[in-house]
């Protein structure tokens, strides 16, 4: 079961708003690579795969207990690929439909490094916007928006990364790092994410990453019936929160068997009680949570903000 979830936020006025998961991807098995295409162009063995999480734990390279999508220049855990210098790896997405959505287009990623040398880690996502004329890409189409025709590397706005300023990696070279990616000018439209993976003197593909979950949230569904479907009942009283956490049930819950466990961004369960209307959380630090609210038969997952 994975242990991560994934938490992407809109923060309007201090106030998180109400989001929708479009897509998402464990990458928990390699079944969850189904659809996506691996390109290895230089032919040594060495590319993008599904399988457990690696770092170096001080002495060699291991395998973690998280599946995820991952990138060594390494044969990984053990061994070093031939001709590293010209890796040269892509993997593409199946197509993902964002027709419906609108509003805030956020792409929540958990990334990680794989030794903690390694002060950040990146990756570009180069993205296209399927076409009457040509509904499917080809690899030319997301090698076209990564180099120019005299091979010089286009900028990108769009890239997952961990480890800078603003988002530093853990200590634990095991865990993870959110990172969101804004792809509201996609709204309406069916696109495919490329990653590329290159070996070059300069720029900012750093190639070992371990991308542990990747999921598409919007605050909008042009839908109005999908709006309905998927909106929790459960409220929020007062959000953020400083003190106490207090909730407006689902009619649907019974409360003398309702628990209430909050996660923290990584995932970590850091609460377990039964449901009151009003929860003591002033010990959690200053930051973003996810409060899930179940009976065992109805389950709810909310965001809320601890000040």
């Amino acid at each position: 079961m994975k242990k991560l979830i994934l938490l992407s936020i809109v923060l309007v006025s201090q106030a998180a708003a109400a989001q929708f998961q479009i897509w998402s991807n464990s990458f928990e098995t390699a079944d969850d690579l189904q659809g996506w295409t691996i390109h290895d162009l230089n032919n040594n063995g060495n590319k993008w795969v599904q399988g457990k999480n690696i770092y170096h734990n001080g002495t060699s390279m291991v395998l973690g207990t998280s599946g995820s999508l991952r990138y060594s220049i390494s044969l990984v855990p053990s061994g070093t690929a031939a001709s590293f210098n010209t890796e040269n790896d892509w993997i593409i997405s199946p197509e993902i439909d964002l027709s419906s959505a609108g509003g805030s287009i956020m792409l929540a990623a958990y990334v990680a490094r794989q030794r903690a040398s390694q002060a950040s880690v990146a990756r570009d996502l180069y993205i296209y916007v399927s076409t009457p004329e040509k509904p499917v890409p080809a690899l030319s189409d997301f090698q076209s928006l990564a180099v120019d025709a005299n091979g010089n590397d286009l900028p990108n706005p769009y890239k997952i990364q961990g480890g800078y300023t603003n988002n530093p990696f853990p200590t634990d070279v095991t865990q993870f790092v959110e990172s969101t990616v804004d792809l509201s000018a996609f709204a309406g439209k069916k696109i495919y994410i490329g990653i590329w993976s290159n070996r070059k003197a300069l720029g900012n593909n750093i190639q070992n990453i371990n991308i542990d979950e990747m999921a598409i949230y919007a605050t909008l569904s042009l839908n109005t019936k999908d709006v309905k479907k998927k909106e929790n009942l459960t409220k929020i009283v007062e959000n953020p929160v400083k003190e106490n956490l207090q909730l407006q049930l689902n009619p649907a819950l019974k409360e003398n068997i309702t628990m209430i466990n909050i996660y923290n961004r990584a995932g970590q369960k850091v609460s377990a009680t039964q449901y009151s209307k009003s929860m003591k959380v002033a010990a959690l630090s200053t930051g973003v949570y996810i409060v899930e609210v179940t009976d065992g038969k109805i389950t709810e997952r909310l965001n809320f903000i601890k000040k």
